[in-house]
């Protein structure tokens, strides 16, 4: 069986952390889901980037080359030698026809449009935004049953969670036994829905 493109890849990270601080090849995600951006034509030979108006998957780079492997935002595709614009972000489940049609970033653009729908799906059905100020999403750290890790993908109504001390992601419910970071050491813990919709009542 083959590996989902997303789960051969390291946890996605938050737009806005620092590249040197992230793995090499890790998505970028942005509000939750992963990002998209053009060629930053500043680091061509010629600033004239022609017909190349190509969105490409974001990825943090360890390894663009220039000088010894600079750090920044690469595209998934080619993150050695394709450096983004970080000043023109968009969701990668967006803009269709503008995506690159490479292998690296083909497989991420079918990642998105698939985490969107899952996303927005469990987004309306446990109102966790609403109910509990958490939005659910990629790169969102968790706890399940007391054991914290990061949101990697989605399976249907299902996220899909690398826990830290486990290589494997599991399988988690939205809400069973579910805390989600919500700010810098601040934790919810989430509770389920009943069958008519309605919050399960504590306790």
């Amino acid at each position: 069986m083959t590996t989902p493109p997303m789960l051969r890849r390291p946890a996605p990270r938050p737009l806005g952390t620092d590249p040197a601080h992230a793995e090499h090849g890790a998505p970028v995600a942005r509000r939750g889901e992963l990002a998209m951006a053009p060629r930053d034509a500043s680091f061509l030979r010629s600033p004239s980037i022609g017909g190349d108006t190509q969105l490409h998957v974001a990825v943090f780079t360890q390894q663009y080359a220039v000088g010894s492997g600079m750090v920044g935002i690469a595209a998934a595709c080619d993150p050695v030698r394709i450096l983004l614009d970080e000043g023109l972000f968009f969701g990668a489940h967006e803009l269709p026809k503008s995506r690159c049609r490479r292998p690296g970033c083909r497989t991420l653009f079918e990642a998105a449009d698939r985490q969107h729908d899952d996303l927005e799906h469990m987004r309306a059905y446990y109102g966790l935004q609403e109910r509990h100020g958490v939005r659910l999403g990629l790169a969102v750290r968790v706890r399940r049953h007391g054991r914290p890790g990061t949101v990697v993908d989605t399976a249907g109504r299902h996220l899909l969670v690398r826990l830290d001390d486990e290589p494997r992601p599991v399988r988690c419910h939205v809400t069973h036994a579910m805390e989600y970071e919500t700010g810098p050491g601040e934790w919810a813990a989430v509770a389920p829905i009943t069958h008519d919709g309605a919050p399960a009542p504590a306790g």
